[in-house]
């Protein structure tokens, strides 16, 4: 009975290590913010303006975000306290983004209104 007790507690601390693991496969923590999309799937395209410093969208929206000759597409999925956040946070390493903003709008549809 022992050696079991040591198999399922060997079992479960190791079933514990991954996981913890799987909390920090996201090293970059832009699962904060939503995640990649196909652009196929956005319903909206955001072309960035030179000089422009912020973005509205909405949370739960699918948008194709376009910065000079470059884009990628983003489904806004953000913590109901999360309204702000810098796009370089989500934003290819290569897109230049400094100092520009996205403004996440409640989606009216959760709103219980």
């Amino acid at each position: 009975m022992l050696r079991f007790t040591s198999a399922v507690l060997a079992a479960l601390s190791l079933s514990l290590a991954f996981g913890a693991n799987a909390f920090a496969s996201d090293p970059t923590g832009t699962a904060d913010y939503g995640s990649p999309a196909s652009q196929a799937a956005a319903t909206r395209t955001i072309t960035v303006a030179p000089g422009e410093k912020a973005i509205n969208v909405t949370r739960g929206e699918t948008v194709t975000i376009v910065v000079g000759q470059q884009r990628f597409s983003w489904n806004v999925q953000t913590y109901s306290n999360t309204t702000v956040f810098p796009l370089a946070e989500i934003a290819p390493k290569e897109m230049s983004t400094e100092d520009i903003l996205v403004y996440v709008a409640s989606n009216p549809l959760y709103s219980g209104s």
